[in-house]
Formats: structure tokens, sequence, C-alpha cells
């Protein structure tokens, strides 16, 4: 008799850590503003006998994530976060989180999570705009652990992040 696996719903803990190296350095007054634009709290489906309830959400908020770590890269950097007549105004949006299974052959199981960041700076009448994607994958033997798919998402969060905060075209900008 072959059985089903059912998955719980999971919330992860992201706990966004970026390494120091070569992050973005500028100067002046900025204004902060964060927003997640996903379409919705889920990041995707566990899967199993039972997938539609078996979903993956954060823990916390990730705008307020992305904000809190923003902010202290920004006063790394040399700049100061500031609503009072910023110099340089920065948008973050959170565009993408999501998180797939896909069945591979007989057990295999492939979980795949993607995310994308986009940044909007203006200063004076010029304008910097880029977006930062990544995806990673890890293939298991019937679905992923809580466990695995944690350090999944937290990796490829990660990863975008440094991206966005290690973007030499971002850091020129800031600079001038």
């Amino acid at each position: 008799m072959a059985s089903c696996a059912q998955l719980s719903p999971q919330q992860v803990d992201f706990a966004p850590t970026i390494g120091t190296d070569g992050l973005i350095q500028g100067q002046g007054t900025v204004s902060l503003e964060v927003s997640d634009k996903r379409p919705g709290s889920t990041i995707g489906l566990r899967g199993g006998a039972y997938a539609q309830s078996a979903t993956i959400t954060a823990q916390a908020p990730l705008r307020e994530l992305i904000e809190r770590l923003a902010t202290q890269v920004l006063a790394k950097s040399g700049m100061t976060v500031t609503t009072s007549l910023p110099e340089t105004r920065i948008d973050i949006s959170l565009e993408q989180l999501t998180y797939a299974v896909t069945p591979l052959r007989a057990s295999i199981k492939r979980s795949t999570a993607s995310a994308e960041i986009s940044v909007k700076v203006e200063r004076g009448n010029m304008t910097y705009v880029k977006n930062h994607t990544t995806s990673q994958y890890i293939d298991t033997v019937g679905y992923a652990s809580e466990e695995k798919n944690s350090v999944l998402l937290n990796e490829v969060f990660d990863t975008v992040l440094e991206n966005l905060f290690s973007d030499a075209g971002l850091e020129t900008f800031l600079s001038n």
C-alpha cells in the first residue's frame, strides 16, 4: 500500500546575512521607501497530498526586514537616512519571492526558489533603475524538509539582497 505525503504549512524565519565586502558606498542624505509588491503572502506550496494547504509563508513581514537591512547598509556606506529634505530618494521593491516543486523522476523532486528585487534611485533630474533576480534549486528524494526549504529560501533571499547592495552601478550613482 502506497502512502501520500501530507505536508504541513511552513513559516520561514528569514534572517538576512549579507557579507560586508564590496557593499555600496555613497554620500549625502537619502530617503528610503521599501515595498513588498508580491501579490500575496504565500511564497509557494510544499506539495504533497493536500498541496493547496501546505503553504510556505514568511514568519515576519519581509518589507520590514529589507527596510532594516537597507538602513544599516546605507548608514555603513556613509549615507544618512532622513525624511527631511533628502538629496536622494531610494525606492526598493520586493517584486517576487517564489517556491515551486517539480517532479523529476520516480521519487525525485526539484524544489526551486526565485527572488526579484528592484531599486529606483532619484537625485535631481537623474534616475537609476535596476532589477536583481536570482534562482536556486535542490533535488531531494521525496519532498524537501522544512529545514531544507528554509535554507534554500534564505540563500535566495540573501543572494538577491547582496546583489542589490553590492551593485557597482548603484554605488557609482550614489557616489556622484
